[in-house]
């Protein structure tokens, strides 16, 4: 029986220092030096007195290696798809400006075109068009009136006037 009881004390034994230590393994302790300097450590320290540290419990979870990599890689190809994205909408707007460019020499070009003929329809007393063999064939007085009110027309189209 003495055995018996023996082997049961032992058993109990081991089984309290394993709970012990299992305990311990999520705690981290806390003191205070003499110079007013806090100190943190995974077991109590040794030589202080037992109530200088005080034991303060974590909770921890082990860092998913895998899943920080698949993270990390998503934000490495989010980052090179942006990188793309704004490549292209600076290509974009170099190519708008440059047609926007183009559009306003031609918008000046025209503009000073339907001036110059507005200005030549007003001033001229008789106006004529090129016949079919070379001639000249003059306007009426109402083809004169519906050209300049065209070359006005014209010039506001153009001139934004």
């Amino acid at each position: 029986m003495k055995a018996a009881s023996a082997i049961v004390g032992v058993i109990l034994t081991a089984a309290f220092t394993a709970g012990a230590v299992a305990a311990e393994q999520g705690n981290v302790y806390r003191w205070v030096d003499k110079d007013g300097t806090p100190h943190y450590q995974d077991r109590p320290p040794e030589g202080l007195d037992p109530g200088a540290a005080t034991a303060l419990s974590l909770r921890y979870r082990m860092t998913d290696q895998a899943a920080m990599a698949a993270t990390a890689k998503q934000k490495a190809e989010l980052d090179d798809v942006a990188k793309l994205r704004e490549q292209q909408q600076a290509a974009d707007k170099s190519a708008g400006d440059t047609e926007r460019e183009q559009v306003a020499r031609e918008r000046e070009q025209g503009c000073e075109t339907a001036r110059a003929k507005a200005e030549k329809y007003e001033t001229a007393h008789r106006l004529y068009r090129p016949g079919p063999d070379g001639q000249r064939t003059y306007l009426t007085d109402e083809e004169i009136d519906a050209a300049r009110v065209e070359a006005r027309r014209a010039v506001a189209e153009w001139c934004g006037e």
